[in-house]
């Protein structure tokens, strides 16, 4: 590049396996950020089914979850209201269609977060192959010339 000094090439290969780090640490919290995102996601969609179907259900025998892996047997009976988990904490009380559409919406939310993490995993990916080929190239160079420590490169 105009106006700059050729580096060392050991120089720029620290700096490309410095980057390179930071990229494999971004790329793992992406992907521990698209795995949480999935699960809740999931989770919506599981009480989204269970809304829509309740009504059927009204009678029906069914274990709920303890603390602890204990479950207790319960019988279902119709309702109109359920109560909301809304975040920190708290839940509100909502008729059935409020609730879906409460539910509804923080699954779409969810389902475009999830994309755009992975976009930006897609792209850390795509950088991280660019700094791969880089690496693979300048030492492949020094290799060639025999430059180990003495080589110098404009990049």
């Amino acid at each position: 590049m105009a106006g700059e000094q050729p580096r060392n090439a050991n120089e720029i290969i620290m700096q490309l396996r410095y980057l390179q780090g930071l990229y494999n640490q971004q790329y793992e919290n992406l992907e521990n950020n698209i795995a949480t995102y999935t699960l809740a996601n999931t989770s919506l969609q599981r009480n989204i089914e269970l809304l829509q179907k309740s009504d059927s259900m009204a009678g029906s025998e069914i274990m709920i979850s303890g603390e602890g892996g204990a479950y207790l047997p319960a019988k279902l009976s119709k309702s109109e209201s359920v109560l909301t988990y809304v975040g920190g904490g708290y839940m509100i009380e909502n008729n059935k269609d409020k609730a879906l559409g409460f539910l509804s919406e923080n699954l779409r939310r969810g389902e475009e977060m999830l994309n755009r993490l992975i976009s930006e995993k897609q792209k850390v990916e795509k950088d991280l192959i660019d700094i791969q080929y880089k690496l693979n190239a300048l030492q492949y160079q020094q290799q060639a010339t025999g430059q180990e420590n003495t080589g110098s490169l404009d990049v």
